[in-house]
């Protein structure tokens, strides 16, 4: 499931360069996302080395907390919904949203932006886990 992007026509162009550009690092303007933000990491992602990757998010962000998925390659919201969803909802209730305005389920405005990141196979599971 995590590969099924690397089928489609013009990624070995795109890998290739990807590869020439000097590889993977966040855009300069991580830096400038001023609300609390969320880093989901699978412990076994074998595109990019969360070690290394994700600590790069965390180190730029100035309000950013790193959450590994276990038992998840690269797409944690495909190989472990649940969890992923769980843990999107839990950061949603956190402290860090105290005086956002938030719904009945006392889940902020923010779930949106993060539901559109995930997709929605964790929107699912955070609706299920919100209706229970």
């Amino acid at each position: 499931v995590g590969r099924m992007h690397c089928l489609r026509e013009g990624w070995n162009d795109a890998l290739v360069s990807f590869m020439q550009s000097g590889g993977f690092s966040p855009s300069e303007k991580v830096s400038q996302i001023n609300v609390p933000s969320l880093v989901l990491w699978g412990r076994q992602d074998g595109i990019l080395d969360g070690t290394e990757f994700a600590n790069k998010f965390i180190e730029t962000l100035p309000d950013g907390r790193l959450e590994w998925i276990e038992e998840c390659g690269h797409v944690p919201h495909l190989e472990q919904p649940e969890v992923t969803a769980r843990v999107i909802l839990e950061f949603l209730q956190s402290d860090k949203f105290e005086g956002v305005v938030k719904n009945e389920e006392g889940v902020s405005g923010y779930v949106l932006g993060a539901a559109g990141l995930v997709g929605a196979a964790a929107l699912a599971e955070i609706s299920t886990l919100l209706l229970n």
